[in-house]
């Protein structure tokens, strides 16, 4: 809508393109509105940065028909099927959604693309029912166009009837809450290893606080309802994206620089660096309680959706609003701190739907690109003279954890992908070598979130993700001691 304002604002700059420069505009705009029917899929993140796509792309072509309505793609758009759908088109846009949520809910089963398809039509069937005897008759209404104070008063009316309504379902609809017998949280309690300890003792307390959290995975794995005492609360679940910003310390995609953010014992001669994007981040409550208890220091630099790799963001959307600027200036500045600073060990994880979801960015997780340039990044952080701990990614649970969870309080198996579907063996395989090879170590963390065939989603009383693929604060603080246990044998090696 915002942009629709602007482009209504601008018209008097629109029109005065030529022919030649309306026509390629216009093109140019139904080029990136196809673009995003074939290139977004279920796994992107949207909204987000990715629907500027479809935006942009309707901004270009109206703005182009300001100038030339009757040329380029305008000529397209004017046949009367086209007109059609664009008299009916906010109707249908009104209807669409409703159906396909509730669709699936009356066939008692997902909908398939022939599902998705014929809901699609229902909608527009709907939407022209509504339009030729709602819509209209109360738009055109004499009694209403004739007086601008009766149709002020119109409006005025239903939008206080809308927001009534709205406030009675805040008011009267309870948030999902699980009837589940209460769960025990998850403990692990694995102290540090004593200091000059040889290597096996290392081995032997990662191991002990692997099996702990493991041991609670594995009584999770056939949960059927949703706990009582969930912790968070389903529906303080979307407050932990506002959370895990942590003050500013995790920027944002449109913010540039990294403030300091050091956390434990800040006058440490330790100092353990943290870093990446918001898979990073959300790693720091467990490493923070780590830090904590062993008086480190521990410095958290991340960035949303800017991996330390160096691959280049070739995407144009993204470098037109400077996300890339912002992530190549930050990169720079984080390498740079990083010499400077010089920390005992640097931890590092990323995000790795880079391009497996179309995320705009030009370059793709797990590819050959991708672990190349993992190889340097970790030689170029030894250079630093610091050890390099490599985080290996979570599970993907493959859909937004809280929403399913609510829509399956009985069933939490719904929500609880299978190892298979979840985790990419392969992908580990090739990022633990391409690591090994710059002279880091890489941690395999699969096994703190699934048995050898499922990957629960609440492990003991803990719900594990807020969204679709970041580790609630709950969740991420419980696996302190296994963090704890990782950068002390990353610290003691050679």
């Amino acid at each position: 809508m915002a942009f629709g304002g602007l482009v209504a604002l601008t018209a008097g700059h629109w029109s005065r393109l030529s022919p030649r420069a309306a026509a390629v505009t216009g093109w140019a705009g139904v080029g990136l509105i196809l673009l995003a029917c074939v290139w977004l899929t279920s796994e992107t993140l949207y909204p987000g940065t990715a629907a500027l796509l479809p935006t942009v792309g309707a901004v270009l072509v109206i703005g182009a028909g300001c100038a030339a309505p009757s040329q380029g793609c305008g000529r397209a758009l004017a046949v009367s099927p086209m007109r059609a759908i664009g008299r009916v088109s906010y109707s249908w846009y009104l209807w669409h959604w409703p159906v396909l949520i509730f669709a699936p809910l009356l066939v008692g089963h997902s909908l398939g693309l022939a599902g998705r398809l014929t809901a699609a039509l229902v909608s527009l069937g709907l939407a022209a029912l509504t339009l030729r005897f709602i819509e209209n008759p109360l738009r055109f209404a004499p009694a209403i166009r004739n007086s601008a104070w009766r149709s002020l008063g119109l409006g005025a009316v239903a939008t206080a009837m809308t927001v009534c309504v709205g406030v009675a379902l805040l008011v009267t609809v309870p948030a999902p809450v699980g009837r589940g017998v209460p769960a025990a949280t998850l403990t692990a309690t694995t102290a540090p290893v004593p200091a000059g300890s040889g290597l096996g003792a290392y081995d032997a307390t990662v191991r002990q606080a692997f099996a702990e959290v493991q041991a609670a995975v594995a009584a999770s794995v056939d949960l059927e309802v949703v706990p009582t005492n969930l912790d968070p609360p389903l529906a303080d679940a979307p407050a932990e994206a506002d959370a895990v910003l942590f003050g500013g310390c995790l920027r944002t995609p449109f913010q540039s620089g990294q403030p300091e953010c050091a956390t434990g014992d800040t006058a440490s001669s330790t100092t353990v660096a943290l870093v990446g994007d918001s898979h990073a981040a959300m790693w720091n409550p467990a490493f923070r309680k780590a830090a904590e208890q062993r008086q480190w220091r521990l410095e958290m630099m991340a960035k949303g959706a800017c991996p330390l790799t160096d691959l280049p963001i070739t995407n144009p959307l993204r470098r037109l609003l400077q996300l890339v600027q912002h992530c190549e200036q930050w990169r720079a500045q984080v390498m740079e701190r990083l010499r400077a600073e010089r920390p005992q060990l640097i931890v590092v994880s990323a995000w790795r739907g880079y391009g497996i979801d179309e995320s705009l960015t030009g370059f793709t997780a797990y590819d050959a690109v991708w672990l190349e340039s993992l190889t340097r990044l970790v030689r170029q952080l030894r250079d630093t003279g610091a050890k390099v701990l490599m985080l290996g990614p979570v599970p993907n649970p493959q859909s937004p954890v809280p929403i399913c969870l609510s829509g399956n309080l009985n069933d939490v198996a719904a929500c609880s992908p299978d190892r298979s579907v979840a985790v990419n063996e392969p992908g580990i395989a090739a990022e633990a070598a391409a690591t090994e090879a710059g002279g880091g170590q890489y941690v395999d963390v699969t096994d703190l979130f699934c048995t050898d065939r499922r990957c629960p989603v609440i492990v003991g009383n803990t719900l594990v993700y807020f969204d679709s693929y970041h580790l609630t604060i709950e969740y991420s603080g419980l696996l302190a001691p296994v963090a704890g246990t990782l950068a002390d044998r990353a610290l003691a090696q050679g």
